[in-house]
């Protein structure tokens, strides 16, 4: 069974309306899988509610399906999101290219911030205009 992120929010938040059923379809497939859009529009709209998100990214983990890549992408973008203040989505290309071992070619700089190994979209300074 496929859950997107109503699911995972009911299982996050300290009350939600869906989490009685959320909490039963635990119980009652044998797999349940998730894709890392749906990680990621959970961090996305996380910011709404109050709940530890690294710790509530981690149990959710241990409870649907993805790809172990995907699990570490998920993890360090909540750790950015968390610790370090990155928006949902800069987290997840974060942890992306840390992941991967690749480089990000980007104008955004919370990437240094993260060190992140980013390659200047943006011209020099002295050649703006």
């Amino acid at each position: 069974m496929f859950v997107e992120t109503d699911f995972l929010l009911a299982l996050a938040k300290d009350d939600d309306w869906l989490q009685e059923r959320a909490v039963a379809a635990v119980d009652g497939y044998e797999t349940l899988e998730t894709s890392l859009v749906a990680l990621a529009e959970f961090l996305a709209v996380s910011d709404r509610y109050e709940f530890d998100r690294t710790r509530a990214m981690a149990d959710l983990l241990d409870i649907v399906t993805v790809t172990d890549e995907e699990k570490q992408i998920a993890l360090k973008a909540a750790k950015y999101q968390d610790e370090e203040g990155a928006t949902a989505f800069d987290a997840v290309h974060a942890a992306t290219v840390e992941t991967k071992r690749l480089r990000i070619l980007a104008s955004d700089h919370i990437y240094d911030d993260l060190d992140i190994d980013r390659v200047a979209l943006e011209p020099p300074e002295d050649e703006r205009p």
